[in-house]
Parts: structure tokens; sequence; C-alpha cells
């Protein structure tokens, strides 16, 4: 209908074909492409064959499902649903998750963030080869306490952190020191250190232990906090799902509640931007071998639902 009309425009008009389909609101190149199409008779929709219909979970799968969404508020079904792969509740898919938790109502949802374009360094491609570096204030009756964390920039395993009762500039290099004192071996000139303007990496004491220990650093964009995005987001997963609820009342409890969260944070909880799997597995484990073990669970899951579905079946 439209090459049709386009037609006649330009019989009666005159008007050059580009124009028509300017006013038309239709992209030249799609015009040509149709019109190629309708000379060889080939300009029918082309229909996508329907994938095949993947078995309903059990009964039992769903009351799993929904048992541990129940156990875990905070978490997205996506995270849930490769986290049940791993610790052996259930093998489904997210989308199947998904079902499950919307037919139960048991759904998180969060507003979205509006995104923005953002400046970052480079993005590593193997573990120690970018810590980033911030700090977060931390309440705990009667005062204010200043964690710094450090976090792998390939990985998201949060290397190391420490609380501190100030906020000068060697809580940062002490902190960074001990870090260091851990590494098991790196690339020369590794890690490089990503950190925003602070004071603390302004200081005297700041510029002299970079000299010292050989290491490059590079600072974020000027008043822009996303620069250094990862910590930014961590730093926001302490306050919504590590430290929440713990009700902090002194420095020691703080403590004892942040080597709890850094260890569950790092060895079991799920992240988004490493499919899903905990930060251990890409900062020193084998994410390949973990992937190749999921697929096999959720193949023989799916094999059987199949028997239990045919065997119900069969039995009406």
């Amino acid at each position: 209908m439209i090459l049709k009309t386009v037609a006649q425009a330009y019989v009666h008009t005159g008007q050059p074909i580009r124009k028509i389909l300017s006013q038309l609101g239709v992209a030249p190149a799609t015009y040509y492409r149709w019109e190629a199409r309708a000379e060889t008779g080939q300009l029918d929709d082309r229909f996508a064959q329907p994938y095949r219909r993947s078995l309903p979970p059990t009964p039992e799968e769903a009351q799993a499902v929904c048992a541990f969404a129940l156990e875990h508020p905070a978490m997205g079904y996506k995270r849930l649903a490769w986290l049940m792969v791993d610790e052996d509740v259930a093998y489904l898919r997210p989308y199947q998750v998904y079902r499950i938790l919307q037919e139960a109502n048991l759904l998180m949802r969060r507003p979205r963030l509006v995104e923005e374009e953002l400046r970052r360094p480079p993005e590593p491609d193997h573990p120690d080869q970018l810590w980033h570096i911030d700090l977060m204030y931390l309440y705990i009756p009667p005062r204010w306490y200043y964690l710094v964390d450090i976090l792998d920039g390939y990985s998201r395993f949060l290397v190391h952190w420490s609380l501190n009762l100030t906020l000068e500039a060697h809580t940062v290099t002490l902190t960074v020191q001990q870090a260091l004192e851990r590494l098991d071996g790196c690339h020369p000139g590794e890690p490089r250190l990503v950190h925003d303007h602070g004071s603390q990496f302004l200081s005297f004491e700041w510029r002299s232990f970079i000299s010292s220990v050989g290491l490059m650093e590079i600072r974020t964009r000027l008043a822009h906090p996303e620069s250094n995005g990862r910590l930014e987001r961590l730093h926001r997963t302490h306050r919504e799902e590590g430290l929440i609820g713990e009700g902090l009342r002194d420095y020691y409890q703080a403590v004892d509640a942040m080597k709890r969260w850094s260890w569950y944070y790092n060895y079991k909880r799920p992240h988004s931007a490493l499919g899903y799997m905990p930060p251990a597995e890409y900062y020193r484990g084998d994410p390949k071998a973990r992937w190749a073990e999921r697929h096999r669970k959720l193949a023989q899951a799916a094999e059987e639902r199949r028997v239990y579905w045919r065997t119900h079946a069969q039995g009406r």
C-alpha cells in the first residue's frame, strides 16, 4: 500500500521520492528494500517460527521457588534463578522463575534509574588490574565512622575493607597497604588505583605512598561520582542488603557484621554483571566450569520434568 501511495504521489505531484518519503515518515532505505522485494515477489511478511514451548515447572518446584524468594526478599528473579541452580534448590530458567513469582505476587519491583553517559576508566580484562577505592560514611550511634572499600574492577570482588574512626589520609593508605600485602602475584605496574578527588587522595601522604609502591593512579571525573560507579553501587548494596536490619550499636558489632556480609558478597551473592555468579568465581575461580555445571543441571531438570508430566498425563 505504501509503495502504491508513493508511486501515485510521484505521478501527481512530481516531487522527489525522498521528499514524499519524508512526509510519510518512511525511511528511504526501508522503501527501497520493500521495492526490491516487490520486484522479486517477496514482499509478503516473513513470520518467524514459534519456539517450542517448555514444560511448566512441577508444583514442588514452584513451592521451592516461592519459599526461597521469601527467604531472600531483596533479590531479583534473575539472581534468584541462578542462585537456586547453584544451591540445588530448583533448576529453572529466569523466565520460569519470573512467571512463578508473578503468579504468587512475589515479584520485587524497583524504579529504574535514569541512564546517563558516563566517563569511566577502560574496562579491565583480568583480576587485580584495576582497584576502585572509595569511602562511605557509616553512622553507629552516637557518632560517624568511615568505611574504606577496595573493589576489583574485573571481578567486583571486595578485595579489602576497613572501618575507621577518622577520615584522614592514613586510613586510606593503610587499607591499600594491607590489601597489597595480601596480593599473591600480579602484572608489573598493577593494580592501578581508581579514586575520586577526595582530600585523602590529594594529600602529601598519599602521593608519597603511591610513589613508594610504584603504582599508577587514575582520578575519576571531577564532581562526578558515577565515574567510580562500581563502588558507588557497592555502597548502595551495603546499605540496602548488607547492613540493613543489623541494628548496629557499636564499632565491634559493625566490624563483625561487615565480616559476615563481605564474605557473603564475595562468595555467595550472585552478581548481575557477572552472569549472576559470585565475584569470587571471576576473581580466583573458573566461571566457564560454573556455567557448564549450571546448564547440565538445567538440562537434567528439564528431562525429569518431562518424565513427571508424562507420568501424570498417563495417570489421568
